[in-house]
C-alpha cells in the first residue's frame, strides 16, 4: 500500500521568518508564510503509563504524519488539521516538539512529529 494513501488530513504549516517581499529599496521583508492544503495525518498514541499513589494515567502524544517532501522546521507552526470533510481533527495551533525521520531500504519514506500544543490565550500549554 502507498503512504500516500493513508495520509487522510490536511493541515496548514506555518513557515516563520521566510522571505514575503521586499521594501522599496530592496531590502527583505520576513514574516510568516503559510503553506496550505498539506496532505498529513494526525494520531494520538499512548505512549507511557504514570504510576502515582493515586493510580495509572496514560501519556497520550499527538503524531503528526506527513510525506518525504514535506520539509517541517523545528520553528514551524502546524493548524487547521482536518479531515477531507473540513471535520477538524487537533484544534489549536501546534510546534513540533520532535520529528522523527523514517526511511525505507533506499530512502526517506516520511516524518514523524510530535506535536506540542501551543499557549492558550490564558498562557498555559497543554500536552
Amino acid at each position: 500500500m502507498r503512504f500516500e494513501r493513508i495520509l487522510t488530513h490536511r493541515c496548514t504549516i506555518v513557515l516563520t521568518d521566510q522571505k514575503i517581499g521586499e521594501t522599496e529599496y530592496g531590502k527583505p521583508i520576513y514574516g510568516e508564510l503559510p503553506v496550505e492544503d498539506v496532505p498529513c495525518r494526525a494520531d494520538q498514541i499512548k505512549r507511557r503509563a504514570s504510576v502515582d499513589q493515586y493510580g495509572v494515567d496514560f501519556i497520550t502524544e499527538n503524531i503528526l504524519y506527513v510525506g518525504p517532501d514535506q520539509q517541517i522546521p523545528s520553528d514551524a507552526k502546524i493548524k487547521d488539521i482536518r479531515d477531507l470533510r473540513e471535520n477538524t481533527i487537533l484544534q489549536g495551533v501546534y510546534s513540533p516538539e520532535n520529528v522523527r525521520l523514517v526511511y525505507s531500504k533506499v530512502r526517506l519514506h516520511h516524518y514523524e512529529i510530535t506535536l506540542q500544543k501551543e499557549s492558550d490565550s490564558d498562557g498555559e500549554k497543554e500536552s
